[in-house]
């Protein structure tokens, strides 16, 4: 009767730390994916954030008639970025206020003042067209960029609720 309650006892004992073993694993396990999941959110965060002030740098160089050289580089850097991590729907958003932007801007810069002598600014009335037309596409272009950043939220919330 020892021999068999010493191998129930040892038994038990070696189910147990079986068990224990098994549940720090998940539990390990959890954590590591919880951690990746938030890390993965706190880097579409700022790859989103990113692509917002970049896209609000767009629109400032337009109105003050500045150089895209600068943001130009770091446009396509984060574009790479965002194909990669980004969710189709933002990407197709995306692409959507890129095209309305560029058009936006060249209607924009075409139909501002030019500069004449004396640092006098001269208008033509294909000018005033450009500007009009430019004045029109505007808030298409903001509406638009305001359905982008709320895709990107939704697929950040997706991270939250996970």
């Amino acid at each position: 009767m020892d021999l068999n309650q010493a191998l129930i006892t040892g038994s038990f004992g070696v189910a147990v730390a079986i068990i224990t073993w098994l549940l720090a694993g998940m539990r390990e396990s959890k954590i590591s994916k919880r951690e990746a999941r938030n890390q993965k959110r706190e880097k579409l965060e700022n790859l989103y954030a990113t692509t917002i002030a970049q896209l609000e740098m767009l629109l400032r160089l337009t109105h003050s008639g500045d150089s895209y050289e600068e943001i130009k580089r770091e446009l396509s850097d984060r574009y790479g970025m965002l194909k990669l991590l980004a969710k189709d729907s933002v990407n197709e958003k995306l692409e959507e206020v890129s095209i309305l932007i560029y058009q936006w801007s060249t209607l924009y810069r075409k139909g501002a003042p030019k500069r004449g002598p004396g640092d006098t600014a001269i208008i033509t009335s294909e000018d005033s067209k450009s500007s009009e037309e430019a004045e029109k596409l505007y808030p298409q272009v903001n509406s638009t960029i305001v359905e982008l950043i709320k895709l990107m939220k939704k697929h950040i919330a997706e991270y939250e609720n996970a």
